[in-house]
């Protein structure tokens, strides 16, 4: 049996939301719910009682407000009792563990949208998460409470049968600058070289001067490594390509030029590419849907996923806008200066946006692991950071979970402080390459 019932006093859209993420997307049951406590009596499937009605069969889950709610408020999340072995949250001032309110709460963002301290960027910062707070951030906790609320159920019904989701890996690649020195115009090499210059970096303006003359090859464009190492590993990959006007953050290579079209339709030959939308957009939001366009007339065909630019995003605005113009799935749902779950999960889950009370469309793809980090936060040499994110990794496999890095073409170039990152990289997708590959035994 692999059917679950579950009855609640009502089946808001909160609700509905978060219990077919548990139950359908992480867990592989088939739910229904119901508010009607006959239809619930009723039922030959396993059940699951959402109400405090102690007298009701089934595994009882005491339900906290939220999900019977529809405004937005500041709550307090307080670190509760141990349950089936993993740490617990629960809401201040309620003592029950609400599993289904504490996953929504995570994954429907809802720390982003009560007023929050900003950082110079704009955005909400990991320092403010609950999740760090309690030191949960590098745990998928909500996979971890799905299976363990998995076992409860088996533990009840011994003859349930279910197909949780299984391990995956997906890298990502921003594409801030295909290259470094080359294809930037005239005006922009010589500024370089007179900065260079400035500066007494002679290592740079020997650099330059070799890939401008063709005497080396420039550090940036490094997308036949990267080939390699996805054939090797048999890597699914997706690209975010920054095609926006030149600006104190946006610093690719002009759209119009011809070496950077032919670069953009090269990868998006072998990989699925996606729109990363330019600084300047999330203050001139128009450029949103120019760029979109611009990049789907270069390759002819519909651009459908993006991630934002720094990672900026403001709840539900961004996620809108990007819905309006033919995204369907969105990366940008992580940290550049933690490792670990931003929401808690690691697996895709559909944007809701709590403005208007509703799911989306938008599908929202988490990373857990940017290159940056491990480099510049933690401080961490190239050995140690593939430790690092080996056991990430290992903690996404254990609860099949999706593992997702974000990295850039510029940690690959082997260029200045990213000597020795190629090795991270391939480590770690030669990881989970493995994983997958123990798998399939």
């Amino acid at each position: 049996m692999n059917q679950i019932t579950l009855y609640s006093k009502a089946t808001t859209e909160r609700l509905t939301y978060i219990a077919q993420l548990v139950f359908e997307q992480l867990l592989g049951l088939e739910l229904s719910l119901t508010s009607d406590v006959d239809t619930f009596l009723s039922s030959t499937s396993i059940q699951l009682n959402y109400s405090n009605n102690s007298d009701l069969p089934g595994l009882q889950i005491k339900p906290y407000k939220l999900l019977f709610e529809e405004d937005i408020k500041p709550i307090r999340i307080e670190l509760g009792q141990e349950w089936n072995n993993l740490p617990s949250l629960i809401i201040e001032g309620y003592q029950h563990f609400d599993l289904l309110a504490i996953s929504f709460y995570l994954v429907s963002r809802f720390e982003e949208y009560v007023p929050f301290e900003k950082d110079a960027h704009n955005r909400f910062t990991a320092s403010q998460s609950c999740l760090l707070k309690f030191g949960l951030l590098q745990r998928p906790i909500v996979n971890e409470w799905a299976l363990g609320l998995l076992n409860q159920l088996i533990t009840q019904n011994t003859d349930l049968q279910t197909t949780p989701r299984q391990f995956n890996y997906v890298s990502t690649i921003d594409i801030d600058q295909a290259w470094k020195y080359r294809n930037k115009g005239f005006l922009r090499s010589v500024g370089g070289l007179v900065r260079d210059s400035a500066r007494r970096s002679w290592q740079e303006v020997k650099d330059r001067v070799s890939v401008l003359t063709n005497q080396k090859a420039d550090p940036f464009y490094n997308f036949d490594w990267q080939d390699k190492v996805h054939q090797k590993f048999k890597t699914s990959v997706n690209y975010f390509i920054q095609i926006g006007k030149r600006g104190k953050f946006d610093k690719n290579t002009d759209v119009s030029n011809a070496e950077f079209q032919r670069c953009i339709n090269r990868i998006n030959d072998t990989y699925t590419i996606g729109i990363h939308p330019s600084y300047r957009s999330n203050y001139e939001h128009a450029l949103v849907a120019k760029e979109h366009q611009m990049l789907e007339n270069i390759v002819a065909h519909d651009i459908v996923h993006s991630r934002q630019h720094f990672l900026m995003h403001k709840m539900p605005e961004t996620y809108v806008t990007l819905e309006d113009i033919g995204i369907t799935e969105d990366h940008t749902m992580g940290y550049s200066t933690h490792l670990g779950f931003r929401a808690g999960i690691a697996a895709p889950f559909h944007f809701f946006n709590l403005t208007t009370n509703k799911v989306t469309n938008l599908e929202l793809i988490p990373f857990c692991c940017m290159d940056i980090t491990p480099l510049h936060y933690m401080n961490q040499p190239p050995q140690q950071a593939v430790a690092t994110i080996i056991e990430l990794m290992e903690r996404v496999k254990n609860v099949g979970g999706l593992f997702v890095s974000l990295w850039h073409n510029e940690s690959m170039s082997e260029d200045g402080r990213w000597q020795g990152w190629r090795t991270v990289y391939s480590q770690m997708v030669e990881h989970a390459y493995t994983l997958n590959a123990d798998d399939e035994k």
